[in-house]
């Protein structure tokens, strides 16, 4: 599949297959996300794989994740982050968001299906997991094989021409 198709096709899956993802094909999913570029290359996406049942269960008490059987917990390290001081601007959560679109992206090359979430409960996640202060978690990524009813919701078909989001000067 040509990197146009795959974008396109790519969807927010809500409904995931009990079937684990293999080792293997989540450590290439992650390598994905290692390989993202970040602000000065220092890289401080932080990835917590919860895929014990311990560690879902904890996942469950802050947010369900449409019962995905893998769910990515990327923070940033903004300690270790590229810090911009003329304009107060910390690049964890934008070096986080790269390293989790590709990751996204290499789980729809691999027949993973995911669904990028953002509205959470912070200091819960904080407190449920322990998390150093240095650590902001962004973005959590449900992963799993898509169930047979998985399908796109109707607004993943709504864009926007070009011409209205995209400006030549």
């Amino acid at each position: 599949m040509d990197f146009l198709s795959l974008c396109a096709d790519r969807y927010s899956v809500r409904s995931f297959a009990d079937t684990p993802i293999p080792d293997e094909v989540l450590n290439q999913i992650l390598e994905a996300g290692r390989l993202a570029p970040t602000a000065m290359n220092l890289q401080p996406q932080r990835v917590f794989v919860i895929r014990s049942e311990e560690a879902l269960e904890k996942m469950r008490t802050v947010k369900k994740c449409y019962g995905a059987n893998t769910v990515l917990m990327v923070c940033g390290d903004t300690e270790a982050a590229c810090n911009r001081p003329k304009v107060d601007h910390c690049m964890a959560e934008m070096d986080c968001t790269i390293a989790t679109t590709q990751m996204m992206l290499a789980a729809k090359a691999l027949g993973v299906g995911s669904c990028w979430i953002c509205a959470f409960d912070v200091p819960a996640m904080h407190k449920v997991f322990d998390l150093p202060e240095n650590l902001t978690p962004y973005i959590l990524l449900a992963l799993g094989y898509p169930s047979e009813t998985a399908e796109p919701s109707p607004r993943h078909f709504e864009r926007y021409p070009l011409e209205e989001t995209v400006t030549y000067l």
